[in-house]
């Protein structure tokens, strides 16, 4: 392979991992959101009583 086609190569590696991570870290922020959510649902709940 020439250089122009290892650069793409790397180019290519370096935007998937860009994408993988951001997804991951959009995944997680959901989640944390999601259980934030549910914590303080449950604490309202329990000052009613």
């Amino acid at each position: 392979m020439n250089g122009l086609a290892w650069t793409m190569l790397v180019l290519a590696a370096m935007i998937g991992a860009l994408l993988f991570a951001t997804v991951g870290a959009i995944i997680l922020a959901l989640l944390l959101a999601n259980v934030s959510g549910r914590l303080t649902r449950d604490d309202a709940d329990r000052r009613d009583d």
